[in-house]
């Protein structure tokens, strides 16, 4: 009533208010007419949805276009009839011929994903390699193919659409080659375009002049193989670090010919980082002749530690050991102190024979290792010819070593696992790592007192690394064969 009395003080101000509240806010009767429209249309609509989501599923307006288009556009009609008022029999017989169609293209499109499976298998592989986005041309034109493909296998044109999709399928290969090699090598590129304008060729051409090599190298590969993408992403990025190396250089060689600053400052600065690395080492180093007396003596600190470190955990393993057994023999306190003597010398002579292996191979040869109850001797050493599996006179010192510590293993059961890196198809490497692993064992059955129901070869190809195979030292460690020994202690 308030409201009420207070526009009648202002009559012009209440008529524009009440128009307003009668625009925004709709009466009951419109509420309920536009609820009536939505259950018409869910009613009306039923079947044609139903058509429409499995041509969806199908993937209907990509492999029958016409079919599809014209069910589309028919039922776009039907719609537009039903927002307009229109009548219901002209929405019924619209939405009846687009659904007839929409099941049309339904079957059409999984008759086409039949005829253009390779092409289709073709499409998705450049759509994981993000084609749309890196190469948009280049899918559009692979889009547009496959399309008249369909169209003329629609049409019943199956020589004509044959011949299209073998047209489609090679430019999403192109498609995909080109996307794979835009999101690895691009960076690169850029930095070299950048390093171009540093005059880089010029002030830093060994770290250009390799980006360059590198770059090369890893579109070559991806040439080659696209689908074993870990050594062109490898060299890929070495590439990128020697664009940002000649970039550095660059500008360090402009800095000290404007006298920014001086060679000897830039090595005083580089001194000063490998000295703080050899400080928490207890390492003293000096630079009297360069930087190479400092890195090693760093080094040998490292491998010092390592090896530290490895006895350590060597212990750790020997005593969880030791404690598990005694609490089996001990039985809540129950048995005898002569089965607890017993068990300590069996733990004492297991501790031994542990120690006769190990004293066997230098570190460069194999790390012996203890899991659980089971040995590994990790033939650091026998290293094979690239893509090789064949044994060789090298070799014979090593594996003459691992005779050596398998007879103090008399009854042992022995597994040989063969390793590799990640650059190589996983088929490759899986058959390669098999077959190295094979050489070993027959080397060993030829030469050892062990009999072959007692010893098997298996090759787990890239599958199990020890190590990063982003660099060449990690890749070497990965390129293995593991000896896993089960005593019968």
């Amino acid at each position: 009533m308030m409201l009420f009395n207070e526009l009648r003080l202002f009559p012009a101000f209440s008529l524009a208010l009440l128009a307003l509240l009668a625009v925004l806010l709709p009466a009951p009767a419109a509420l309920a007419a536009g609820a009536d429209q939505s259950e018409l249309r869910a009613t009306l609509f039923r079947t044609a949805d139903d058509a429409l989501a499995a041509a969806n599923e199908a993937q209907a307006s990509l492999l029958a276009p016409q079919s599809y288009g014209q069910a589309a556009d028919l039922y776009r009609r039907a719609q537009s009839t039903l927002d307009s008022g229109g009548g219901i029999d002209a929405i019924q017989r619209n939405l009846g011929r687009a659904q007839s169609l929409f099941e049309d293209s339904a079957r059409a499109a999984t008759i086409a994903q039949e005829t253009f499976r390779d092409v289709l298998r073709a499409r998705a592989d450049a759509a994981s390699a993000l084609a749309e986005r890196f190469e948009p041309e280049a899918w559009k034109k692979a889009e547009q193919a496959l399309g008249e493909a369909a169209l003329r296998l629609e049409r019943g044109r199956e020589k004509n659409a044959e011949r299209e999709g073998v047209k489609a399928r090679e430019l999403y290969n192109q498609a995909e080659l080109a996307a794979i090699k835009s999101n690895y090598l691009n960076e690169t590129r850029t930095l070299l375009e950048a390093a171009d304008r540093l005059r880089a060729p010029r002030h830093a051409p060994l770290s250009y002049q390799r980006a360059r090599e590198l770059l090369e190298e890893a579109e070559q590969a991806l040439t080659e193989n696209r689908y074993d993408t870990d050594r062109p992403r490898n060299l890929a990025q070495l590439a990128e670090h020697m664009a940002h190396h000649a970039i550095y250089v660059a500008r360090l060689e402009r800095s000290i010919r404007d006298g920014d600053t001086t060679l000897e400052q830039v090595l005083f600065d580089w001194q000063s980082g490998i000295a703080a690395i050899a400080d928490p080492l207890d390492v003293p180093v000096y630079f009297d002749s360069g930087y190479a007396e400092a890195v090693q003596r760093i080094s040998r600190a490292v491998a010092t530690l390592q090896a530290d470190l490895a006895f350590l955990r060597q212990g750790t393993a020997d005593r969880d050991a030791q404690i598990a057994s005694l609490e089996l023999e001990l039985g809540g306190q129950s048995q005898s102190l002569a089965r607890v003597n017993e068990a300590l010398a069996r733990r004492d002579r297991q501790r031994a024979r542990l120690e006769r292996v190990e004293s066997l191979f230098t570190t460069d040869q194999a790390l012996v290792l203890r899991q659980g109850e089971s040995l590994i001797l990790r033939l650091n050493g026998l290293s094979f010819a690239s893509g090789s599996a064949t044994l060789t006179a090298e070799h014979e010192p090593i594996l003459t070593k691992v005779q050596q510590a398998l007879a103090s293993f008399p009854e042992a059961n022995i597994i040989i696992e063969g390793h590799t890196d990640s650059f190589g198809s996983d088929a490759a490497n899986q058959a390669l790592s098999q077959d190295r692993a094979e050489a070993v064992l027959r080397y060993l059955l030829s030469k050892a007192p062990i009999s072959p129901a007692d010893v098997r070869a298996l090759g787990y190809g890239e599958s199990r690394p020890v190590a990063n195979n982003e660099t060449p030292e990690g890749r070497a460690r990965n390129r293995r064969i593991d000896i896993i020994i089960y005593p019968k202690w």
